[in-house]
């Protein structure tokens, strides 16, 4: 166990340096062909605003990759309390709003009012804005978002379908691996690390919740189980 524990480790940082060298070479390329005003480069307004664009995406997964780390240090304890989990679906459903709307997406919610857990309310933040947002970036204009939670028995169930959009079968056991993309190019046009659903995992394993993904007849479900 502690050898495949080290031998994860090592993949995990070597996958983390090859995607951090990444946009550290676009934007060291972008820069000398601004500063030496090399063909194309010459428009350097343009230029500058993409090696922002790229900037904020690394600063992005420096930000996720400190998470990471912060969760898996020995001994690392969640700040759990009794939580109503209605309330904080209901708050993150009314923050991403204007997203929603700015990409013509219908949401369609059915949340069961004073559900309680045992968690720790910013970490499942994370896990919810993650779980909108990926939502938002994957489903194209007149899709429909549907989100319910429901309890049943000693559990609370939480879903989220985003409609319009499948994801090949072979695909979907590898969805929770660090740095894993099912489209390459699409997942650098909407800004993902690679990380998020990593970290969503990570922090739905330390509430021991069950979290799993599938395709549906009319687009891809997220379901929680806490």
């Amino acid at each position: 166990m502690e050898r495949q524990l080290e031998r994860q480790r090592v993949e995990f940082f070597s996958a983390a340096s090859h995607e951090l060298k990444t946009p550290i070479t676009i934007i060291k390329g972008q820069l000398q062909g601004m500063l030496y005003q090399v063909g194309r480069y010459k428009e350097r307004e343009t230029y500058l605003a993409q090696s922002l664009e790229v900037a904020d995406t690394l600063e992005r997964m420096v930000q996720e990759l400190l998470t990471i780390s912060r969760l898996d240090t020995s001994g690392y304890t969640c700040k759990k309390c009794d939580l109503n989990l209605s309330n904080l679906i209901n708050d993150r459903l009314a923050a991403f709003e204007d997203l929603f709307m700015q990409k013509d997406l219908t949401v369609e919610h059915c949340i069961s009012p004073e559900t309680f857990i045992l968690g720790d309310i910013q970490l499942l933040q994370k896990v919810l804005d993650n779980l909108l947002g990926n939502a938002a970036a994957y489903s194209e204009a007149g899709n429909r978002i549907i989100v319910n939670l429901w309890k049943e028995a000693e559990n609370a169930n939480f879903t989220i379908e985003n409609t319009g959009t499948h994801i090949p079968d072979e695909d979907i056991p590898k969805l929770f691996e660090a740095f894993y993309r099912v489209d390459q190019s699409r997942n650098r046009q909407t800004g993902g690390t690679g990380l998020g659903l990593y970290i969503v995992k990570t922090i739905l394993d330390l509430h021991g919740a069950e979290i799993k993904i599938a395709n549906t007849v009319q687009g891809v479900i997220v379901s929680v189980q806490f």
